[in-house]
């Protein structure tokens, strides 16, 4: 029993010594200075990455704005304020870049050469018999020039295949192409549609307003968006 009860002792006192030892190694590792490791910087992707598996996230589209170039012909028939018929015949140019454009007429409805430039801050007409007119309204500016008026404001959405207003009145074809729109006191009729790079646009219109009927051709398509 002696012997065994010193063994005992022998045993706990090695295990104490080493359990006291290990215990200052990890007191002096804990006072070693933690240095930070230097910051790695991130990748920057080159392309955004979508997860395939996200089958449910909706992405913001961002309409491009219009850029394109129409070139055509249109003929005006109408009543004067006698109820006579009146009518004639022009060229045009129509440069459209978002909200401003420049219409150019030629042609003896254009007098000659006529120029309706259109931008955020208003309305130029310019002609050699007329010289320099400004307005809010193109419209208005076509009367004083030719003493009718187009429905200018609308023809830049017409043109593109689509109604200018919300509250219009829509026919569709069975393609699903406009056909026919009622906006205020004016009615555009879509007769022929042609294919320009991508899109369907139109290229012949017929529009009926107040004592005047204007039939729209255009020639040439030059969209860039």
């Amino acid at each position: 029993m002696g012997e065994i009860s010193v063994r005992i002792i022998c045993t706990a006192a090695t295990l104490m010594m080493l359990s006291g030892c290990a215990s200052q190694s990890t007191v002096l590792a804990l006072k070693t200075p933690y240095k930070i490791p230097t910051p790695v910087a991130a990748a920057i992707p080159t392309e955004i990455e979508i997860q395939s598996d996200v089958d449910t996230a909706v992405f913001p589209v961002i309409a491009a704005p219009s850029v394109w170039t129409a070139t055509g012909k249109f003929s005006v028939k109408m009543l004067d304020a006698d109820g006579r018929k009146k009518g004639g015949s022009a060229y045009f140019v129509w440069q459209q870049n978002a909200d401003t454009y420049r219409i150019t007429l030629t042609g003896p409805l254009g007098q000659g050469r006529t120029i309706l430039l259109g931008t955020e801050n208003g309305v130029i007409l310019e002609n050699a018999q007329l010289g320099h007119l400004e307005s809010d309204s193109p419209e208005s500016l076509f009367e004083q020039a030719f003493g009718w008026t187009a429905p200018v404001s609308y023809l830049k959405s017409w043109l593109e295949g689509k109604s200018a207003t919300t509250n219009a009145d829509h026919i569709y074809s069975e393609n699903g192409n406009l056909q026919s729109v009622l906006e205020g006191a004016w009615q555009a009729d879509f007769k022929n549609y042609r294919h320009v790079n991508t899109d369907l646009l139109p290229q012949k219109l017929v529009i009926t307003g107040p004592n005047l009927s204007m039939t729209v051709l255009v020639s040439e398509w030059n969209k860039s968006l």
